[in-house]
């Protein structure tokens, strides 16, 4: 499975526990500063993508390897520590819901300040 293959995955995760998000129950968990790293670079990933803040059209464009680089040196990632990541996520359900939370309001976010 390429990186990108397993991005578009994660998309269509990040959309399936959206809609789950109003079933489950209300516990919040603190993330720690890899977390937050991850939450910027799946927001920007997202936002590079074509995947709209609030009441646009959704034009999906998965970013090349040169892109999905630099979003990781940006937000001091390697391959390793999101694939790391991306494990503990799958392990951890409930950590995972919080991540996402996070990825929604930096995409408000950033889509309201025009970045």
């Amino acid at each position: 499975m390429t990186l990108r293959d397993t991005f578009r995955a994660s998309f269509f995760c990040l959309m399936f526990g959206c809609i789950l998000l109003g079933c489950t129950d209300k516990r919040s968990f603190t993330l720690d500063k890899d977390d937050i790293r991850f939450v910027g670079f799946y927001s920007d990933y997202l936002l590079v993508s074509g995947v709209p803040g609030e009441k646009e059209s959704v034009v999906l464009n998965a970013p090349n390897s040169i892109a999905i680089n630099e979003l990781l040196t940006r937000h001091a990632l390697t391959r390793e520590s999101l694939n790391r990541k991306t494990e503990a996520y799958k392990q951890n359900p409930e950590l995972w819901r919080e991540v996402l939370l996070q990825v929604r309001e930096s995409i408000r976010k950033k889509s309201a300040s025009g970045q």
